[in-house]
């Protein structure tokens, strides 16, 4: 339980860090944020709530997986396809965000705008794979050991 909670502050404040990243346009990005009509992005705390909805998303995504597969509602082999086929799609939009941001008018909007772009897919992917490595494994009991019971085989000996 402490390194959940210890992941999800280290979540928390790549969260932070990226909000703060792409809030950080030069004016290019900025001339870009007024055309494209992106106004949830134009300031810290609206730049930090979409983001924190995004991720946030995710996490919620990622731990009702968990919370199925714990309670062997799916198997844990469908959970991890789940979990598989997400960060598959989070990658898919990180080298998408990367060929977008690399080339064309994205790749004028500032060093610190394009890392905060990149950061979000990345952090998203961080999360489907941290929930796929700690999927429950379902306990399955030790077999009652033979040496157990009341009846020793001296016993039946006389």
């Amino acid at each position: 339980m402490k390194s959940r909670i210890t992941f999800y502050l280290f979540i928390l404040a790549l969260v932070v860090l990226d909000a703060v990243l792409i809030r950080s346009p030069n004016l290019v990005g900025k001339i870009g944020l007024l055309i494209y009509k992106y106004h949830y992005l134009r300031t810290f705390p609206k730049a930090l709530l979409t983001l924190s909805l995004v991720v946030g998303g995710a996490v919620i995504i990622g731990e009702v997986i968990r919370f199925v597969v714990k309670k062997e509602l799916i198997k844990r082999l469908t959970g991890s396809v789940l979990l598989f086929l997400l960060i598959t799609l989070s990658a898919a939009l990180l080298v998408k965000t990367g060929m977008d941001f690399s080339s064309g008018s994205y790749s004028h909007t500032g060093l610190r705008f394009r890392i905060g772009a990149y950061l979000l897919p990345a952090i998203v992917v961080v999360v489907f794979v941290y929930m796929w490595f700690t999927l429950p494994v379902k306990q399955t009991p030790f077999p009652e050991s033979p040496a157990s019971s009341n009846t020793f085989p001296q016993d039946h000996i006389k």
